[in-house]
């Protein structure tokens, strides 16, 4: 393998390169999960696939433009999480527990690499959180070859960042914004309110939020989406947000596997103050932080790029 970073592919090749993925669907649960993924003549014998883990309010293409990057030199796939995209919508409430995501992730690595197999995951957002709830148990971790968040703080690290500075007047300032940046966090907890208002601005308000967030204007994510995928995009993962007041902390547990952070500067959602604690729990860990936005990946998807495949050639020299 070469020891550059790929580039990114020009758009005029993006098709080209997304259309060597094959799609595909995994049950598991009640639930059918849409798959992008190398074809099995693609897949390298020795190299754990790269799989990539959306946020909201995304699918997964949000991820098209790392699929064609790391594509040409690994083994790549990303998948519409429960309810969101072509993914089927589990039939109950308990269906959107963070227990059957993180049930999820293992059934699309068992569907990738085998029961034993393990993957890079790569994630953002709501993935991110999902993700370390994903690495900090053992069950999952051995599944990890190694681990990459962005703009996805850790759950529990999150809750004692915001504890610890409420009870501290030095860092009030800090606390306010930080609400102030997640005051959706809130009114996503009413009832039917928050499905009324993206019902009725659907899609405008999809893009809006995706360009506050650092998309370009030109992304031909704004332009070339599925519409009804989307819609559920922005609707189902409600449920994730509904769980937070009622979430009981769990104790910190540390991530054993390679971790690579992701930190952009300017996120208008996350302080990166949240980050600040992260070695505490992950110990062979390399942080990036990039003059970028929420959605750097798109923002800055070459930079990002090159930082996932500098992060994984590295672990996979080392391991």
């Amino acid at each position: 393998m070469s020891g550059r970073p790929q580039a990114e592919p020009a758009r005029a090749d993006l098709h080209a390169e997304l259309a060597r993925l094959e799609h595909a669907f995994v049950v598991h649960d009640d639930v059918s999960l849409h798959v992008v993924r190398s074809r099995p003549w693609d897949r390298g014998e020795r190299r754990a696939p790269v799989l990539f883990l959306h946020g909201y309010p995304d699918t997964a293409d949000t991820w098209s433009l790392q699929l064609a990057a790391l594509g040409q030199t690994h083994p790549v796939a990303a998948f519409d999480q429960r309810g969101v995209g072509r993914s089927t919508a589990s039939a109950s409430r308990r269906g959107y527990a963070f227990e059957r995501y993180l049930g999820d992730i293992e059934a699309v690595i068992d569907d990738l690499t085998g029961p034993e197999g393990q993957v890079h995951l790569v994630a953002h957002d709501w993935g991110g959180a999902l993700a370390w709830m994903f690495a900090e148990q053992p069950r999952y971790a051995r599944r990890l070859r190694s681990l990459t968040v962005s703009a996805g703080p850790h759950p529990g690290l999150f809750l004692r960042r915001l504890g610890r500075a409420a009870r501290s007047p030095r860092e009030l300032g800090f606390l306010f914004d930080q609400l102030r940046k997640s005051w959706y966090i809130l009114f996503f907890q009413l009832p039917w309110l928050p499905e009324q208002l993206i019902e009725r601005q659907f899609p405008a308000l999809w893009v809006k939020s995706l360009r506050a967030g650092g998309v370009p204007k030109d992304d031909p994510l704004l332009r070339d989406f599925d519409a009804e995928g989307t819609r559920k995009a922005a609707l189902t993962p409600l449920a994730l947000y509904r769980q937070i007041l009622l979430h009981k902390p769990q104790p910190l547990r540390p991530i054993e596997v390679p971790t690579c952070l992701i930190v952009p500067l300017h996120d208008m959602a996350l302080r990166p103050e949240l980050y600040d604690d992260v070695p505490e729990v992950a110990t062979d860990l390399e942080v990036h932080r990039l003059d970028a936005n929420h959605w750097a990946h798109r923002q800055r998807a070459s930079e990002v790029s090159a930082i996932l495949e500098a992060f994984i050639r590295r672990v996979e020299h080392d391991s």
